[in-house]
């Protein structure tokens, strides 16, 4: 159960959200973690278990951050597969809420689940 918000890929300064701090919160049961019904619906259709996307929230990197909202990446533990969660914390919630959670489409996203594609002029 975790939460995250960072600038830039693995950059944790002048951020938003403090993912370390909101983390630890949420390991010692001080922040909750919700889970929006769209996410629960998004991350059974992908096959992700809510086991992937807690993980993802708790040990994924942030690769855009949106303000109050931050975009996580990390690889399900059983079988490797990219699971991207949007998480969103506002100060002084007692909740961190997972917004929607996914396997990124490869048409859409570069080899490295991080970068987007850049969009082809017609």
């Amino acid at each position: 159960m975790i939460a995250v918000i960072l600038r830039s890929v693995g950059d944790t300064r002048g951020c938003d959200m403090d993912i370390r701090w909101l983390r630890r919160l949420l390991r010692r049961g001080q922040l909750e973690l919700r889970f929006a019904a769209h996410a629960l619906t998004e991350a059974r259709k992908d096959g992700l278990t809510a086991n992937d996307v807690e993980h993802t929230v708790l040990d994924g990197q942030v690769i855009e951050d949106y303000g109050e909202r931050v975009l996580l990446l990390a690889f399900t533990e059983e079988d490797a597969l990219p699971c991207h969660v949007v998480v969103e914390w506002v100060f002084g919630d007692h909740e961190l809420t997972v917004v929607t959670a996914y396997v990124p489409d490869a048409g859409e996203w570069e080899r490295d689940w991080k970068t987007r594609r850049r969009k082809r002029r017609r």
